[in-house]
C-alpha cells in the first residue's frame, strides 16, 4: 500500500479554469495545431473523458476558454457610457478594444475554411454584439447632434469587419494610428454618406 496521499479533487471553477489556462497557454505558445484534448488534459492535469464530457471538439473549448477571459477582462457592452464624446472618440474608443491574439484568430481561420458550423454560430453572436455596440454609439451621434439618423448594418459592422481582416489575413498589429486612420478615411466617410 502506497503512502502518497492525493491531491484534493478541484472544484469544478478551478477545474475549469484550469482547463482554459491550458488551452490558452498550448494556443500561444505551441499553435493551434497543438490544441488537442490530449495536450489540454496533460497540461491542465485532468482526464481526456472529462474534456470529451464536456466539449465536442477542441476548437469548442477554445472559444469557450477565449470568451471566459474576455469576459473577465472586458466591461459589458451594456455598461459603456458612450456620452461626453465625439462620434470619433467612440467608434475609436470601441475598435481599440479589438484585441484578439493572432493565434486565436490563425484558428478562426482554419475552422472557417473547414465550414466549421461552430465559427459560423461565433461570427453570428459576433456581429449582434457589435451591431449592438454601434447602434448605441450612433444614437449617442444623433442625441448630440453628430448625425441625423443612424446607418445601414453593413456600415456599422464595417470598421468591425475591417479590423477582422486585418487581424485574421494580414496580421498586422492593430495600432491605434491605425485604427484612427480607418475611422478617419473609411468609417466616418461611410456613416455621413449615409446621412443625405
Amino acid at each position: 500500500m502506497s503512502d502518497k496521499k492525493r491531491a484534493p479533487r478541484k472544484t469544478n471553477r478551478e477545474l475549469t479554469e484550469s482547463v482554459f489556462k491550458a488551452t490558452v497557454t498550448i494556443l500561444d505558445t505551441e499553435g493551434y495545431e497543438n490544441v488537442t484534448f490530449n495536450n489540454i488534459a496533460r497540461l491542465s492535469g485532468t482526464g481526456r473523458p472529462v474534456l470529451y464530457r464536456r466539449w465536442h471538439t477542441p476548437f469548442e473549448l477554445l472559444l469557450e476558454a477565449e470568451n471566459y477571459f474576455d469576459d473577465r477582462n472586458i466591461t459589458s457592452e451594456a455598461d459603456i457610457d458612450f456620452s461626453g464624446r465625439s462620434l470619433k472618440e467612440n467608434i475609436i474608443d470601441s475598435l481599440a478594444h479589438f484585441d484578439s491574439s493572432r493565434q486565436f484568430m490563425r484558428a478562426v481561420l482554419i475552422e472557417l475554411g473547414k465550414n466549421n458550423p461552430v465559427v459560423n454560430e461565433y461570427f453570428v453572436k459576433l456581429h449582434k454584439e457589435q451591431l449592438y455596440i454601434m447602434e448605441r454609439i450612433l444614437s449617442q451621434a444623433e442625441l448630440d447632434g453628430e448625425i441625423k439618423h443612424t446607418v445601414t448594418d453593413n456600415v456599422k459592422l464595417l470598421p468591425f469587419n475591417l479590423l477582422l481582416y486585418q487581424a485574421m489575413v494580414n496580421r498586422n498589429q492593430l495600432s491605434l494610428n491605425y485604427i484612427t486612420d480607418l475611422v478617419n478615411t473609411i468609417v466616418l466617410p461611410a456613416i455621413m454618406a449615409q446621412q443625405n
